[in-house]
């Protein structure tokens, strides 16, 4: 879609231009003396000042009534138009651009033409309004059709709708063309086919290229082909050929409304030309892009194909980790590979341990194939001492400190037997001395912050632990483990980095203690 504020209201023979004060002559109409004929007259019609109006080649050879019948017919539609622009509220529906039964009679209706059928009453109704406002001497010709027989079998409409659709188009002298649109441009191509004669090439060449203008122009309006073209005409020899075959297509384009730009035969008879494209072609219109060849036309041969899904199917197998491999291909290519692969599917089995499944399918597409992976179960090897759980340090939650300290409340209830003094004095001091070092390393705040322990029973108070060393967690540890029941949890009081005493002075604590 398109949104303009540049307002043209096309007619048969003008070009209606409201609020545009300039006008002009198509650029299709290139002889001097017409140009003229169409200025003077022109030049007898009153046109308002803030209005302007362009000649379409249609206008060409028009009298004065004629051209002044078209006129008026804008005017009383652009007058139309602007009331009710000022009457109606936004927004509203002002004009729409007539349907393709008055476009048709607008744009191709000819004084060549002897009758025109319709066969829908509406339309009808709206091309006979159209008529006798516009050009009143062509009613006539304009029939509404009634007959039972469809309006396209009856002359055989269908098959020349067909052939837009084709390639290949046939020539009345036997021979054909064909249309090829690419990316870059649209390539045609004219081949005598049939209607070659090998006792004069020259003479066979000329009236195919000759047919092949007329057709060649016919099928650049059907199919509204735009861009550029490129026509390979057939090799001739004789210049006098090429110049009426360059004559008779250029008279076969002046049919045409696109605005078109065309070169002469280079000497490897190639004839380029540059046409207007109006809107989406035929086949845009009508066609979609195959969802399996992707526009190409073309898919793969089955031996092609059938060896890229093997291909695939070993690169899965030698991997070593499937045990199954589930392939689903087009019913075709299954056949191929179980009858042509059997004996490498066989050996992939063998070698990889893996079991492969082919199965076919004739709903898919041809280039297409699914692989479902079964992977091997993998066996474990269980150590001995698996199962024997291992020791971790977790840290000690509230809960454990107070059932801790109900231990140990319990514990100083029981009276204890009185232990006799040790009689090795040095070994004591020794003792305190090491407390003493120990106690000095740590920082003041630890030793202000923690409170003090009584010694029990004589023995000496452990260290405690700076929260703030780098050596020692925040939250003081114990060993949690799940033991057998024979064995109970063991708590460490004492500092678990402290240097362990003299093998000598062990054996002498065993006679004391």
């Amino acid at each position: 879609a398109l949104l303009a504020a540049y307002i043209s209201l096309p007619g048969r023979y003008l070009v209606l231009l409201p609020n545009k004060l300039c006008g002009g002559i198509s650029r299709k109409i290139d002889s001097e003396e017409d140009r003229q004929k169409i200025k003077s007259l022109m030049e007898q019609i009153k046109v308002p000042e803030d209005m302007g109006f362009i000649v379409r080649t249609a206008g060409i050879n028009r009298t004065k009534p004629e051209i002044q019948r078209d006129y008026q017919f804008l005017m009383r539609l652009w007058k139309d138009i602007f009331k009710k622009a000022e009457s109606a509220s936004a927004p509203y529906f002002l004009y729409q651009e007539t349907d393709f039964g008055v476009r048709s009679l607008r744009d191709y209706l000819t004084l060549e033409i002897d009758e025109i059928l319709v066969d829908d009453v509406e339309t009808f109704r709206k091309m006979r309004a159209y008529l006798k406002a516009v050009a009143p001497r062509h009613l006539r010709i304009l029939k509404n059709y009634k007959d039972k027989v469809p309006i396209f079998e009856r002359y055989e409409l269908e098959e020349q709708i067909r052939v837009i659709y084709q390639e290949r188009v046939e020539l009345k002298s036997g021979g054909y063309i064909i249309i090829n649109p690419t990316e870059a441009m649209i390539t045609i191509d004219v081949n005598s086919g049939r209607g070659s004669n090998k006792r004069n090439i020259e003479e066979t060449a000329f009236k195919t290229n000759v047919d092949a203008c007329e057709e060649i122009a016919r099928q650049l309006r059907l199919r509204d082909l735009g861009g550029l073209i490129v026509i390979d005409f057939i090799d001739m020899i004789d210049k006098k050929n090429i110049a009426e075959v360059e004559k008779a297509f250029k008279k076969a384009l002046s049919m045409d409304r696109a605005r078109i730009q065309l070169s002469r035969i280079s000497k490897f008879g190639l004839l380029e030309l540059s046409r207007q494209k109006k809107q989406s072609t035929i086949q845009e219109i009508s066609y979609i892009t195959c969802p399996y060849c992707k526009g190409s036309g073309l898919r793969p041969s089955l031996e092609y194909a059938s060896l890229g899904a093997f291909r695939k199917i070993e690169s899965e197998a030698v991997k070593g980790i499937y045990s199954e491999l589930k392939v689903s291909l087009p019913h075709e290519i299954a056949l191929y590979i179980l009858n042509n692969k059997r004996t490498e599917l066989l050996k992939l089995e063998t070698n990889f341990g893996v079991c492969l499944l082919i199965e076919g399918k004739s709903d898919m597409a041809w280039d297409n194939f699914e692989i479902q992976q079964s992977v091997k179960e993998q066996t474990l090897e269980v150590s001995a001492m698996q199962g024997v759980p291992l020791l971790t340090l977790a840290e000690e939650t509230e809960s454990d400190t107070d059932s801790d300290i109900k231990t140990d409340a319990e514990e100083s209830d029981v009276e204890e037997p009185p232990k006799r003094k040790s009689r090795r004095r040095p070994r004591h001091r020794k003792r305190k001395s090491l407390g003493a070092s120990t106690e000095s390393v740590l920082p003041e705040s630890a030793s202000s912050d923690s409170p003090a322990l009584e010694p029990s029973s004589g023995a000496m108070a452990p260290p405690i632990p700076s929260a703030q060393s780098p050596r020692f967690p925040v939250k003081p540890l114990k060993i949690v483990g799940a033991l057998p029941d024979e064995f109970y949890p063991v708590e460490l009081d004492g500092d678990l980095f402290a240097s362990e005493p003299d093998q000598d002075e062990s054996k002498d604590d065993k006679g004391d203690h």
